[in-house]
């Protein structure tokens, strides 16, 4: 088991730096001065040149390159031009919002498709089936942003149930910070106002990153469960008088966790990359639409860092994942034990 661990920890570590490497590179490729774009349009090239010179970009590629991958193994993501401060600190504001979205999204996701899976294949063939099908496939096939704006066209400016965007109504007082997620220091601070203001600030962008994923993660739970069915130890529960419940629940459910794991870590993956284009629709105030501004003024290191940051986040999920296989299914066995 240890040496599993530590050959996936070098993978991931590698993959880390991989990722950092290529980012930095194709960032500097991009033919844009983020020191013009700080400076304004009316700055003189003096000023232009000193901007430069604060930053490090008038240093040769090489030396920029070299600097921060220094930086970086010492746990400094650079600066941000654009809010002049060390993005480390940036992230520290930034990152619980998207923690908290990401998480809610992903509770919900697991729970709608799972139930969604266990209903189509109780009567796989037959209505409800082909109606769960085709509802997360029409949900699978529209575009995020479409979505997104769908929602709050209906649910904002047609039916006024939930706010249009943001993580907390401005007029209210926010509950003082303790985990950085608004719905737990909600409940820590005895405010349920609070809470529920950040459970409705929350629903729609998490609807929208739920029912874009749905169908892959309900299809594959789908056919494993159904999978499972035609198994010979089914048959002989079923033999011996075993409610559908218990069978499916006891027996059923554990043999088709693995595949099941499988799929929800693919569709972690995708979240993590719906997550920002969600947050800039909704102005929901996490590292995706902070890297997505700090990106329209060319400023490299927050986007470098969410690349890292989201690439982190799938490596640790991966890992977590591969560690569960065998607790999940005693037959599988870990690569190295």
């Amino acid at each position: 088991m240890i040496a599993f661990l530590f050959k996936r920890l070098v993978w991931g570590l590698l993959v880390l730096i991989a990722v950092a490497v290529i980012t930095f590179f194709l960032s500097r490729v991009v033919p844009a001065d983020p020191a013009a774009f700080l400076a304004g349009q009316n700055a003189s090239e003096e000023t232009v040149q000193r901007i430069r010179a604060e930053h490090g970009l008038d240093r040769p590629l090489p030396e920029q390159f070299a600097s921060y991958m220094i930086g970086l193994a010492k746990g400094d993501l650079g600066q941000s031009i654009r809010t002049r401060r060390s993005v480390s600190t940036d992230l520290k504001q930034y990152l619980p919002a998207t923690l908290e979205l990401l998480t809610f999204s992903f509770v919900l996701y697991l729970a709608i498709s799972f139930s969604l899976a266990v209903l189509a294949a109780r009567h796989p063939g037959g209505t409800v089936d082909g109606t769960i099908r085709l509802i997360t496939m029409i949900g699978t096939g529209i575009p995020v942003f479409w979505l997104g704006m769908t929602l709050q066209f209906f649910f904002f400016y047609k039916l006024h149930w939930l706010p249009l965007g943001a993580r907390f109504p401005i007029r209210e007082t926010v509950p003082p910070v303790v985990s950085g997620f608004l719905l737990i220091d909600s409940l820590l601070a005895g405010s349920l106002s609070a809470f529920l203001a950040s459970l409705k600030h929350l629903t729609l962008p998490a609807a929208t990153i739920v029912v874009n994923l749905l169908a892959v993660g309900t299809r594959l739970s789908r056919a494993a469960l159904i999978q499972e069915q035609s198994r010979l130890y089914v048959r002989t529960a079923r033999g011996k008088g075993l409610s559908p419940n218990r069978i499916l629940f006891k027996h059923i459910l554990r043999n088709a966790l693995s595949p099941i794991l499988t799929a929800t870590t693919m569709q972690f993956g995708y979240m993590i990359s719906w997550v920002i284009l969600v947050e800039v629709i909704f102005d929901w105030p996490g590292i995706g639409l902070y890297a997505y501004q700090s990106f329209q003024v060319f400023d490299y290191s927050p986007v470098i860092a969410l690349a890292i940051v989201s690439t982190a986040g799938f490596v640790i999920i991966n890992l977590v994942m591969d560690l569960l296989y065998p607790v999940i299914d005693p037959r599988v066995q870990s690569v190295g034990s």
